[in-house]
């Protein structure tokens, strides 16, 4: 990958949890008592997008059972054609590269141990990836609330009614990510175009994918924003989140919010702040759901992508 990327990525959820913390597993939150969704998470959605559709991920269980860094590359290296071969250094990461999408992408510590016959000493040890998010944020002032249920089996034996149940999510959240994908870093990883085309759609349907769960059911994709810089531009606008506004056009207020119908967004200002960085831009990609409402059309020099293939 030979130029540089930023992704402005926004998702919606209703009446559930997009990252619970670790404590209480409630809505994580910032000390102003705004909303946040850890990259950690993000990554996460991503990567089990991708085993899904068929690639080889570095950060994975073995079948059930969750495994260390050395665990996981024992496994790799001994499902290799050349089974016998034990790389060292350089070309072990070589191997451990070509062999793992998610590697190439967001990188990895290879802190691997000494074994038996074989002393990895992998070279770089750390393998900073081409692609990093910040934490997303939720982009207005959201409910938190305690969603009720009831279990199917009863509490105890011989007690037919089921136990009640409940979890901690938003009544609603627009999450905002900002990422870039750094053409230097990519030199490193491995990172190439065809990855970073493989990431976009990936992106865009992970948030759906991962709509599995009670707590991640209503969670869709409503933006996505590729800006791809001219090569040798060495340069990206950077603070995308903040270039953005959101515009209330039912009356409510912002933490009563229930769904995407409840507002507009206006991207004006991060087109503005594009135009006045056009020399260094190659082009703008961009993806949109039609159900979130923007206050003006999109800039017809955007390329309209295809990513949930209903062709157009």
């Amino acid at each position: 990958m030979k130029t540089r990327r930023e992704l402005l990525f926004l998702y919606d959820i209703r009446k559930g949890n997009p990252n619970g913390d670790p404590d209480e597993n409630r809505p994580r939150v910032f000390p102003d008592g705004s909303f946040y969704v850890t990259d950690v998470r993000l990554k996460r959605y991503v990567r089990d997008t991708l085993k899904q559709q068929g690639h080889t991920i570095l950060v994975d269980r073995l079948g059930e059972r969750t495994v260390s860094l050395d665990e996981r590359i024992d496994a790799f290296l001994k499902s290799r054609e050349d089974k016998k071969s034990r790389p060292t250094g350089e070309e072990l990461v070589k191997v451990l590269r070509e062999g793992f999408v998610d590697m190439r992408m967001f990188g990895s510590s290879l802190a691997l141990k000494k074994q038996k016959g074989w002393d990895p000493k992998p070279v770089p040890k750390t393998l900073t990836g081409a692609v990093q998010f910040n934490h997303g944020e939720v982009l207005h002032q959201a409910q938190e609330m305690e969603i009720y249920g009831t279990s199917t089996f009863g509490s105890d034996k011989g007690k037919e009614q089921g136990t009640f149940t409940s979890y901690y999510g938003l009544r609603y959240g627009l999450v905002g990510f900002h990422g870039i994908a750094n053409e230097h870093s990519a030199r490193l990883s491995g990172m190439s175009e065809a990855d970073y085309e493989l990431l976009l759609p990936t992106l865009w349907r992970s948030v759906r994918s991962a709509a599995n769960t009670r707590t991640k059911m209503d969670q869709l994709p409503r933006l996505l924003v590729s800006i791809e810089y001219k090569e040798g531009a060495d340069f990206q606008l950077g603070d995308l989140l903040s270039r953005l506004r959101l515009e209330a056009v039912s009356g409510k207020a912002e933490e009563d919010w229930s769904s995407v119908l409840d507002y507009r967004l206006d991207l004006s200002p991060l087109v503005f702040a594009l135009e006045r960085v056009s020399v260094k831009v190659d082009k703008v990609r961009v993806q949109h759901c039609p159900d979130l409402q923007l206050v003006s059309k999109l800039p017809g020099s955007w390329e309209s992508m295809d990513l949930d293939g209903l062709g157009g």
